[in-house]
C-alpha cells in the first residue's frame, strides 16, 4: 500500500524569521566578525547551520566582542544601548510583529496602565516586552493565573506572539471583570495562527500528524497542542533522524507541518525520509521483496507524490529582490494590503506601491483574495517583505505602450490631472499631453478636459528617460481628421432655415463663435436677441449648448451666418399675447418727451403716456409729474400692433382708485352700525374720512 504524504497549506519558517535568516546570512558574507544574542531562532539545525559559518550563539551582551545580529525574539532597549556603548555594530533581526509588541507595551506603560503579558515568563521574547515597559508588567501563562489576578484601575493586555489564540481569548475573559478600564491587543503572529488553522484542517484528512520543529520552539510545541487536540495521532520530531518506523505502523495518510522557526531543508529532509517507508518499514530492509510485491503503478505514483511534495518546498524559497511572484491577498487596510506570496511567506504593498493612480484607501483597489502579481523591492526595515504592484503593473503597460509606438497605433486614455505646459493621462502608466496638442488650436481651460478619455498617439516614447515624461502624447492631428470628416459631413447636410444644435467655443466682443459639430459660425451680437445686448457673455457662457437658426450659407467662403434672435419670440408677441387694452400694470418711465413720457412695459416695448395723461390736472411739464426711471403704474388705452404703438394712462389709474374709494364709501353707508364693526370700521372713522375730504 502506498504512503501518502501531504504537507499543510502554511509550514516552516515564518517572515520574521526568514527576515532574520537573510540578515544572518548576509553578516556572514560581510567583513568583520558577528554573533547572535542567543539563539537567532529556536531550531538547533539553524544554530548548527550559522555557527558553521563563523556566526556563534553568546548569551550575554557582556561576552560581545564583535558584531551583534539581535535574535528573532528581540531584547530590552538596556541590551541595544549596552551594546551600543561598546561600540558593537548591531544588526536587528528582531521580528517585526515582535516590534509592534514593544511599541505597544511602551505605548501602554507610557498612558499609565498596569499591563499582563499572556505568556512564558522565562521565554527570550517575553523577556524583551518586559523591557520595554520597565518590567513593570504581569505575566499570565494560563486563564487560572489570570482569575487569581488582583484587577486594577486600568489594564492593558497584550500576548506572547507565538501563543495559541484561543488561550489567548481565555486569559481576556478571565480578566475582562477585574478592572475599569481594559485594553486588549491580540499581538499574536498572524503566522502562528495561520500555522495552527492549516494544521487543523489537515487533521481531518490524515491518519497522523508529523510536527517538525525544535523542541524549545514555543510556535511548534503550541502547533503540536493544537494537532492532539483534534484526536489525531501526533508526533513532534526535530528532524528526519528522530522519525521511527513505529510511528508509521498502520497507517495510509500522513500529514506533514512545521513551526515558523523550522528551516526549509529540515522539512525536505522528513519528505525525503518518508520515501523509504511503506507500511511502517524501511524499505531498504526488504527491498527484495518490496520489488516483487509492489506494482509499477505504485511505485510511479510514490514518485509522483513525492514530486508533489517537493514542488510545493520550492514554494517555500525565499523571494529575492527583483523578483516578480503572485500572491493572495489575505488582508486590506487603508493603507496597505498583505500579501501571502511563494506559499508560506507574507509580503506588504504599502498604498503608495498599489497604484499610480491618487486613491484614498487601497480597499478601492483590491478586496482579500484576489490575485496579484507582485515585485519584491525588499526586505523592509520592518521586517515584512516589501512588494510594489505599481511597477508590474508598470513594466506591463511601458511594453505594451513601447510595442504601439513603434506601430504607430492609437491607444486610449483617461485624463487624470493638469499641470504647467500641458495635461496627465492615465494609459497604464501617466503619460504627459503637451497643451499645444490637446487640439488643433488654443485651449484657454485644460482643467475641463480632466475625468475625461480620449484616444492619443504617441509621439515619444523613451523607457529610460530619467528627467521629464517617458511618454509624451498627441490628439492634434487626430482632431484635425476627425474635423475634416465632419465638416465635409457638415456641408453636405446643412441648409438654409435650419435650426441645429452648437455649443458656444469662445465669445468675444462682437459675438460669439458656435461649434457646429465639424464647423465654426459666427453668431453675431445683434442676431442674439430682440432687445440690446450690451456683451454677448451677459446671455451665453462658453461650453453652453443652444439651439441655433442658419440664416444664410456662402459654400464658396465656407461662411455661415447664425441667429438666435429668429427663434425667440419677439418683444411684440409678447405683448400681444400678455396684454389687452384696459390692463392696468407696471411699469417704468425710461425717457420723457415735451408731449409726455415713454414707459417701458417688456423689454424693448415702451407705451406712451400722453400729457393729458400724465394727472387730472393740467400739468405744464411732464417733468413735474414723473422722473426717469421711476415704476409707475399705468393703464393700457390703446395697442396699435401694425404701428406698434402702446397708449398708456397714469391718470386713469389714479381716476380709477378714487372711484373705488368713493364706492367702497358709498357700500359702507349702507351697512348697520353692527356690519360696519364687523367690517373693522366705525361711525367715527367714517366722520374722520369726511373731514378729512
Amino acid at each position: 500500500m502506498i504512503l501518502q504524504v501531504l504537507l499543510a497549506e502554511k509550514a516552516g519558517f515564518c517572515s520574521g524569521v526568514r527576515r532574520a535568516f537573510h540578515i544572518a546570512e548576509e553578516a556572514s558574507r560581510a567583513d568583520g566578525s558577528w554573533c547572535t544574542l542567543g539563539p537567532l531562532v529556536h531550531n538547533d539545525g539553524v544554530i548548527r547551520y550559522f555557527e558553521e559559518k563563523g556566526i556563534k550563539a553568546v548569551n550575554y551582551i557582556s561576552d560581545v566582542d564583535t558584531g551583534v545580529i539581535i535574535r528573532t525574539h528581540g531584547v530590552s532597549p538596556e541590551i541595544i544601548r549596552e551594546a551600543e556603548e561598546k561600540g558593537c555594530p548591531i544588526q536587528d533581526a528582531t521580528c517585526p510583529l515582535v516590534k509592534r509588541v514593544h511599541a505597544v507595551a511602551e505605548l501602554l506603560r507610557g498612558e499609565g496602565y498596569d499591563i499582563v503579558v499572556f505568556g512564558d515568563m522565562d521565554h527570550p521574547e517575553v523577556k524583551g516586552i518586559m523591557g520595554w515597559c520597565d518590567n513593570k508588567a504581569t505575566v499570565i501563562a494560563n486563564p487560572d493565573e489570570a482569575r487569581e489576578y488582583t484587577g486594577l484601575k486600568k489594564l492593558g493586555i497584550i500576548s506572547q506572539t507565538t501563543k495559541d489564540e484561543k488561550d489567548f481569548y481565555a486569559v481576556v475573559s478571565a480578566l475582562l471583570l477585574k478592572s475599569q478600564e481594559i485594553r486588549v491587543f491580540n499581538t499574536i503572529c498572524s503566522a502562528t495562527r495561520q500555522r495552527q488553522e492549516s494544521a487543523r484542517v489537515l487533521c481531518q484528512e490524515v491518519d497522523l500528524m508529523l510536527v517538525i520543529g525544535d523542541q524549545n520552539s514555543s510556535n511548534t510545541q503550541t502547533l503540536t497542542r493544537e494537532c492532539q487536540q483534534t484526536g489525531v495521532k501526533t508526533w513532534q520530531i526535530q528532524s528526519a533522524q528522530d522519525l521511527k518506523p513505529e510511528y508509521l505502523a498502520g497507517v495510509n495518510r500522513v500529514g506533514i507541518t512545521a513551526g515558523a522557526s523550522t528551516p526549509d531543508w529540515i522539512i525536505k529532509e522528513v519528505l525525503d525520509r518518508m520515501t523509504e517507508f511503506d507500511d511502517g518499514a524501511p524499505q531498504e530492509q526488504n527491498q527484495e521483496n518490496l520489488a516483487q510485491e509492489t506494482p509499477v503503478q505504485e511505485n510511479s505514483a510514490n514518485e509522483e507524490s513525492f514530486a508533489k511534495m517537493e514542488a510545493e518546498m520550492a514554494d517555500i524559497a525565499t523571494p529575492e529582490k527583483g523578483d516578480v511572484i503572485k500572491g493572495i491577498v489575505v488582508q486590506v487596510l487603508d493603507d496597505e494590503v498583505m500579501v501571502n506570496v511563494g506559499g508560506k511567506s507574507e509580503g506588504i504593498i504599502p498604498l503608495r506601491e498599489m497604484s499610480f493612480k491618487d486613491v484614498n484607501s487601497a480597499k478601492e483597489l483590491v478586496k482579500i483574495g484576489d490575485e496579484l502579481e507582485v515585485l519584491v523591492l525588499k526586505w523592509d526595515d520592518d521586517g515584512t517583505i516589501l512588494l510594489s504592484k505599481k511597477k508590474v503593473d508598470s513594466k506591463r503597460a511601458m511594453d505594451k505602450l513601447e510595442e504601439g509606438f513603434q506601430e504607430g497605433s492609437l491607444l486610449e486614455g483617461t485624463v487624470v490631472g493638469s499641470v504647467k505646459g500641458g495635461l496627465l493621462v492615465d494609459v497604464g502608466v501617466v503619460a504627459f499631453l503637451p497643451a499645444s496638442h490637446v487640439e488643433d488650436g488654443y485651449v484657454k481651460n485644460l482643467d475641463e478636459y480632466i475625468g475625461k478619455t480620449y484616444k492619443f498617439k504617441i509621439i515619444e516614447f523613451n523607457r529610460h528617460k530619467k528627467r521629464g515624461s517617458q511618454i509624451v502624447l498627441s490628439r492634434k492631428q487626430l482632431v484635425e481628421e476627425q474635423r475634416s470628416k465632419l465638416k465635409e459631413q457638415f456641408w453636405a447636410s446643412i441648409e438654409e432655415g435650419q435650426t441645429i444644435k452648437g455649443r458656444v467655443k469662445r465669445i468675444v466682443d462682437y459675438g460669439a463663435f458656435i461649434d457646429l459639430g465639424g464647423f465654426e459660425g459666427l453668431l453675431h451680437v445683434s442676431e442674439m436677441d430682440h432687445v440690446r445686448i450690451s456683451h454677448p457673455s451677459n446671455i451665453l457662457n462658453e461650453g453652453d449648448e443652444i439651439d441655433i437658426y442658419i440664416l444664410a450659407l456662402d459654400r464658396e467662403k465656407q461662411r455661415v451666418s447664425l441667429s438666435r434672435k429668429k427663434l425667440l419670440k419677439s418683444p411684440w408677441e409678447i405683448v400681444l399675447e400678455k396684454y389687452s387694452e384696459g390692463d392696468i400694470i407696471g411699469g417704468k418711465v425710461v425717457r420723457i418727451a415735451p408731449f409726455g413720457a415713454f414707459v417701458e412695459i417688456e423689454p424693448g416695448v415702451d407705451g406712451l403716456v400722453h400729457i393729458s395723461q400724465l394727472a387730472n390736472r393740467r400739468v405744464e411739464k411732464p417733468q413735474d409729474v414723473v422722473t426717469v426711471n421711476q415704476e409707475v403704474q399705468v393703464k393700457i388705452l390703446s395697442i396699435d400692433p401694425e404701428e406698434k404703438r402702446i397708449g398708456l394712462s397714469i391718470k386713469e389709474v389714479v381716476t380709477e382708485a378714487d372711484d373705488q374709494e368713493v364706492q367702497d364709501f358709498l357700500d359702507k353707508q349702507d351697512q348697520s352700525p353692527e356690519e360696519q364693526t364687523e367690517n373693522g370700521d366705525d361711525n367715527s372713522n367714517n366722520i374722520e374720512k369726511e373731514d378729512q375730504q
